[in-house]
């Protein structure tokens, strides 16, 4: 699926031919951007537009890119970066300024600043004092006896006697335990994370998506009406939407804004809650929200159950524990079968390259795969492998069409957003051959076609009238035959293979082009089928290297 996105109106200076060529300049920086934020700089560096321009048939292109930028100052810049030019530009159609964020009072900084503790008044608690003891400092004494003058006794009104206190509770100590603290030196950062994740998994208290964890009660809760709102501007846009775009479009937070992140993670934790109306099929950096109603991704000529079926031989040849994005390119010669569907395998490679599934449970992961050489971003998916289907990316189509042909070498790169990768060609000299194509026109049959590409094949699987002219006007294998990997090497043999005597023979690299016209098939997956056949069918050839032959009448 080619995404396509309405270029904001802008009002640009100059004559009408350096409006032209403004224009032309901030349409090839919008297709770079249109996944990204509204306000986020999209950058091209000059010389590789000028390249690009140049071979349009622009000539100084590097010098009007500057002036352009230099007549709009609106709309596009010039920056420095290393010591080379980029011109830059929003998807919002605006210039990027530099925005000063206030950090005092953000988000991260009030969830891990605690509060401090309230000032409280020292209020003195009364607490009984021990008496003294009564001491009669006449003990022990003599009196002298002294002559007084006689006193006439007067009337004394004895004090009353205070009142006794009530006895006071001796004050409680209660000592605790000190607890050591424990030494996680030499604890994997692995093993940590899923401990915390098992004890904080199950608390109620604690919400949680992917990495990020917070306090349950401290997530802002949507409306029925919000998830309404959320649900009918993806069916609106018809694909799935990321949650970023959610927060903006629908929302109406900013990404500027403190509750920005705090949104953010509201919207992929209650949605993820919304198991009947919204499902994730993002990654790590890149969280798409999908729900139902939405158009398919990818080829429309195969069931998606079908293609995981063609794709189960994956199963038994991936290793167990393979981690993702553990490489960082993959080089990959396409097959007719995966030329014809828009596909690629998600074989072992491919497991190391893309990323895993984020939550548990999840089926796929909408992915972005960006083109340099013609500034072109396509939104493709990966299926998941299940127990009984393998695992398979869709949504190639228009960039297989436009640009390669079956037999092609494509290279898939990683970036530093698990969901985004770029995926790059050899550039050839166009030539033009009579390739094979499938006729759908009436009753579906095999042809070949003149056909002119610009790309790097690889030769043992272009697919040449020379070398598989016995395909033409042959019908596609009905399911039942196709299902059946035995029954498509049979058939293949009889189609391009070498007829001698009664037999067919044919070279390995020949047959395994000609056997993933009809359905997928690895190299180890033929190999065990030739050399593991106890029919008798298949057999090596003595007379050619790496070479087999089939002896029709057998049952393979």
């Amino acid at each position: 699926m080619v995404m396509q996105r309405e270029r904001p109106a802008q009002e640009l200076s100059g004559t009408k031919r350096e409006q032209a060529f403004a224009s032309s300049l901030l349409n090839l920086l919008l297709a770079r951007g249109m996944f990204m934020s509204t306000s986020a700089p999209i950058r091209i560096s000059v010389a590789s537009l000028a390249g690009y321009l140049e071979s349009q048939g622009e000539k100084d292109a590097a010098d009007r890119i500057v002036a352009a930028a230099a007549a709009n100052p609106a709309i596009l810049s010039v920056e420095q970066i290393d010591g080379e030019a980029y011109l830059v530009t929003t998807r919002g159609g605006r210039a990027p300024s530099a925005a000063t964020v206030d950090a005092r009072h953000t988000f991260a900084a009030r969830f891990l600043t605690p509060l401090p503790k309230p000032d409280r008044p020292a209020t003195p608690r009364a607490r009984p004092r021990p008496q003294e003891p009564v001491i009669d400092a006449m003990a022990g004494m003599q009196i002298a006896e002294v002559e007084a003058p006689a006193v006439e006794p007067a009337t004394i009104t004895p004090e009353p006697e205070p009142a006794e206190e009530a006895p006071v509770a001796p004050a409680r100590t209660i000592t605790t335990q000190a607890a050591a603290p424990a030494d996680m030196t030499d604890v994997d950062d692995v093993n940590l994370a899923l401990a915390i994740r098992e004890r904080l998994g199950g608390d109620p208290r604690v919400a949680n998506f992917g990495e990020h964890w917070l306090m349950e009660d401290r997530v802002p809760r949507f409306s029925r009406g919000d998830l309404r709102r959320l649900r009918d501007y993806m069916q609106e846009k018809e694909q799935p939407i990321t949650d970023e775009d959610l927060v903006q479009d629908v929302l109406a937070v900013r990404p500027g804004s403190p509750d920005f992140a705090l949104v953010r993670f509201a919207v992929n934790y209650r949605l993820s809650n919304e198991h009947r109306e919204f499902e994730f099929v993002g990654t790590g950096n890149q969280r798409f929200w999908s729900t139902s109603g939405l158009p398919q991704i990818g080829t429309t000529r195969r069931k998606l159950n079908e293609i995981g079926t063609d794709y189960r031989f994956l199963l038994d040849e991936v290793p167990a524990g393979v981690a993702p994005r553990t490489r960082e390119s993959v080089d990959h010669t396409l097959t007719f079968y995966e030329f014809a569907h828009g596909l690629l395998p998600y074989d072992a490679e491919m497991q190391a390259l893309f990323s895993g599934p984020v939550v548990p449970g999840q089926k796929s992961a909408v992915l972005t795969f960006e083109c340099p050489q013609s500034f072109t971003t396509y939104l493709v998916e990966l299926r998941f492998p299940t127990p009984n289907r393998g695992g398979f990316v869709l949504g190639l189509d228009d960039f297989y069409a436009e640009n390669l042909v079956a037999g092609a070498v494509l290279s898939i790169q990683r970036t530093e957003n698990d969901g985004h990768y770029r995926v790059e060609y050899i550039p050839e000299s166009a030539r033009s051959e009579e390739l094979l194509e499938l006729d759908e026109r009436r009753a579906p049959r095999y042809v070949f076609r003149p056909t002119t590409f610009a790309c790097g094949v690889e030769g043992d699987d272009l697919l040449t009238e020379a070398r598989f002219g016995g395909l033409a006007n042959e019908k596609p294998l009905d399911d039942k035959a196709r299902r059946r990997p035995e029954a498509v090497v049979a058939a293949t043999f009889e189609r391009i293979g070498e007829k001698r005597d009664a037999n067919f023979s044919a070279e390995f690299r020949t047959l395994l082009a000609g056997v993933n016209i009809e359905r997928p098939m690895s190299e180890t997956l033929l190999r065990s089928l030739l050399e593991n056949d106890d029919t008798g069918a298949f057999s090596r050839d003595p007379d050619a290297a790496d070479s087999y032959t089939y002896v029709p009448g057998t049952s393979p």
